[in-house]
């Protein structure tokens, strides 16, 4: 017995680390984000968020849904000024919901030539759609 739990532990240590739960996921999804925006990659920012008309969005404004309208109201900004700005954030939580939803609660920040041009605190429901980790919930404040 003792020689079997000698093999599993020295296969699993060959295997290398155990597989990523939700919010390494949404963590790694939220990166992939940052660095699309801060190349100036508005389509591939957006990629992070769940292309669909379900996707929710909640601001002061109430509850919005579709990520068509969301979208056109991004490129809109965007094309006033195609410097996107640097996007920083800080995780406050991450965690597992299911074994395919994860909730992140981060504190962002966008600023461009060392002006903030805005920020908040967002609540964010990340899941796998189609292979990719993306942001099918966001509430903004």
């Amino acid at each position: 017995m003792a020689r079997l739990l000698a093999l599993v532990l020295a296969l699993s240590l060959l295997t290398g680390p155990a597989l990523a739960g939700p919010a390494d996921e949404a963590r790694k999804g939220l990166e992939a984000q940052i660095d699309a925006w801060n190349r100036d990659d508005l389509d591939g920012a957006l990629s992070r968020y769940w292309n669909a008309p379900e996707m929710t969005w909640v601001s002061r404004r109430g509850v919005e849904r579709g990520f068509a309208p969301f979208a056109e109201a991004m490129r809109t900004d965007a094309a006033t000024n195609p410097d996107l700005g640097d996007y920083q954030a800080e995780v406050l939580e991450a965690r597992d919901l299911s074994a395919d939803s994860a909730l992140m609660v981060i504190r962002w920040s966008i600023t461009r030539d060392g002006k903030r041009l805005m920020g908040g605190v967002s609540t964010q429901i990340w899941r796998p759609i189609d292979g990719l980790w993306v942001i099918v919930l966001e509430h903004a404040s």
